[in-house]
This record gives structure tokens, sequence and C-alpha cells, in this order.
């Protein structure tokens, strides 16, 4: 006597779990990107002309963590007071000369740092 088993029939697969899935990622990725802060820095282009414009009268000099303001090391600490003193003696250019193991980052904390003292001309080179 031969016995056929039933017929095991599949259930529909209920989308529902997955669509609550998709939501929790969608929410997680959406808040953790908003704890990341970005800064900008404005860059302006050349000047025309090749050489029109006022040269610095002062030059800092980036080179990794090492920080020189017109051959002088300086501490990032009293980068500020150090550019103040600058500023006191009418010296209001100065020429950022990015070396060596300098990161973009070092870069652009110390561009911001400086752009927020009044009256000092920021310009950026770079160095090979």
């Amino acid at each position: 006597m031969r016995v056929d088993r039933p017929i095991r029939r599949q259930k529909p697969i209920s989308l529902t779990p997955l669509v609550d899935v998709i939501f929790l990622l969608l929410l997680f990725f959406m808040l953790s990107s908003t704890f990341t802060t970005f800064g900008e820095i404005d860059l302006g282009a050349p000047a025309t002309g090749g050489g029109n414009g006022k040269v610095p009268e002062a030059l800092l000099t980036i080179d990794g963590s090492r920080l020189r303001l017109n051959g002088r090391e300086v501490d990032s600490a009293s980068l500020e007071d150090s550019t103040r003193a600058l500023l006191e003696r009418d010296i209001d250019g100065l020429l950022i000369l990015a070396r060596g193991e300098t990161s973009t980052q070092q870069l652009v904390e110390i561009i911001s740092r400086l752009r927020k003292l009044p009256g000092l001309k920021v310009t950026v080179a770079g160095a090979q």
C-alpha cells in the first residue's frame, strides 16, 4: 500500500518585517550622519596678471606639527597671540606654506583659526 504525503503549500513571504528593517536602517543612517560637522574655508582664485597683488610681509611654515612664524618656532596654543603681535606692527599679510607631513586637516584648522583675526589677509602656498 502506497501512502502519499500531502503536498506542503508554501506560505507567501510577508514583506512587513523587511520594510520595518529597511526603515530602521534608514533612520539609523540619517541620525548618525547629522553628528558629523563640516567646516568650510573660502579659497579665492589667484589674481590674474601674475604679481599685481600685495606681497605678504609674514611667513608661517607648517611642517607636520611644527609651526614657524617668520623663522621662529611657535607652539599651536600661542599662534593667535603671535599673529596679533604682527598686526600691532602693521603687518597684515600672512603667507602660509605647507610642507612635509602636513595634513589637509591641520592646514584647514590653522587657516580657520587665523581667519578669525580681524584685519589679517591669509594667503596659502603649497610646497613639494
